[in-house]
């Protein structure tokens, strides 16, 4: 069944087999949890149960349950972005929701539109949404996935029942990392680093960034005894496209949160990075009076500026050298 694929999320999917058996799914649900979490795939699978053959629960199966596992069941709408667009506009609310929602489902009894990155839509594009929700058609269902509730308008999550999914254990990611290859050492530290999303763990795992985070981070910490020109050379080499920059600020922050718990004395089974910590370690050690705490609210707020679609290369710039102010050896904490 489809079901039986999604791993650490016991919870959500008692709920959601528990309402396809009793035949009592809501119209419309908001399914909020980390992106590689297990959302979209329960989100397919409670689509495909509503129309499996073999019903209440989707068998995998049966001709029905076959094509929702190739994508392309007639009855399965999925929603998101346009390529290029970092919105969900109104023109495609009403084109790939609002017209075809109160049609007759093509080949099963419901139809199921998956909105993905719902937080993406627009003022407009979700007031039209909520049109529908507020009168909904009997054969249509509606799933929202988003980080978490908040990220939605109020007006749309109240319409909606709110399913929390957890992020993934280590020991759920590392298991999935290993039957997918990875080694048991590589599993085991992406695990740590991957805050709970398995796409997350593979993206880390194609970018090589266990061979190269330890490395990278401690040209920062060497940046206050850098002058401007090389520190703005540093900024020019990951300086990449939008979405990669906001990653390689994302390991910034988990590095130096975690510098920050180890030179305040914090536990060990605190760090994210916990396959890190003897170079972590190593570097407090290292860095005695370095300001940890001041750099990580630098980069968080370089991130927030790169998420509201500032220029890369400046904000960039303008962070490092920040930081290498804020590490120079005369202002370094004594």
């Amino acid at each position: 069944m489809y079901f039986d694929r999604i791993e650490g999320q016991d919870g959500p999917l008692a709920i959601l087999t528990k309402a396809l058996k009793n035949k009592r799914i809501p119209t419309s649900y908001l399914f909020t949890g980390p992106d590689g979490c297990g959302r979209m795939p329960a989100a397919v699978a409670v689509a495909a149960g509503l129309n499996c053959e073999s019903g209440p629960l989707a068998c995998g199966t049966c001709s029905s349950c076959r094509l929702y596992a190739a994508g392309n069941h007639p009855d399965l709408h999925l929603i998101g972005p346009a390529k290029g667009k970092r919105q969900i506009l109104i023109q495609q609310v009403r084109e790939e929701i609002l017209e075809k929602a109160y049609l007759k489902p093509m080949i099963g009894s419901s139809s199921t539109f998956i909105v993905e990155d719902a937080q993406l839509m627009n003022t407009n594009a979700a007031s039209a949404f909520l049109k529908t929700l507020e009168e909904p058609p009997e054969t249509s269902h509606f799933i929202l996935i988003a980080p978490h509730r908040e990220s939605v308008l109020p007006t749309i999550t109240s319409r909606c029942q709110v399913l929390p999914f957890r992020p993934l254990g280590k020991k759920v990611l590392s298991d999935l990392l290993k039957e997918k290859g990875i080694s048991a050492a590589d599993a085991e530290r992406l695990s740590s680093m991957a805050e709970g999303s398995i796409e997350r763990a593979l993206s880390l795992h194609r970018d090589g960034v266990l061979l190269s985070s330890t490395g990278e981070f401690d040209r920062l910490l060497a940046l206050g005894d850098l002058g401007p020109g090389k520190t703005l050379d540093l900024s020019q080499t990951w300086s990449k496209n939008r979405q990669e920059t906001v990653r390689t600020l994302e390991l910034m922050i988990q590095w130096y949160r975690d510098l920050l718990i180890l030179s305040e004395g914090g536990k060990e089974s605190q760090v994210i990075s916990a396959a890190h910590i003897p170079a972590l370690r190593e570097a407090v050690a290292k860095n005695a009076g370095y300001p940890f705490d001041a750099v990580l609210e630098s980069i968080e707020d370089a991130r927030e500026a790169l998420n509201a679609n500032t220029n890369i290369q400046l904000t960039l710039d303008s962070l490092l050298l920040t930081i290498r102010e804020q590490t120079a050896s005369g202002e370094k904490r004594v």
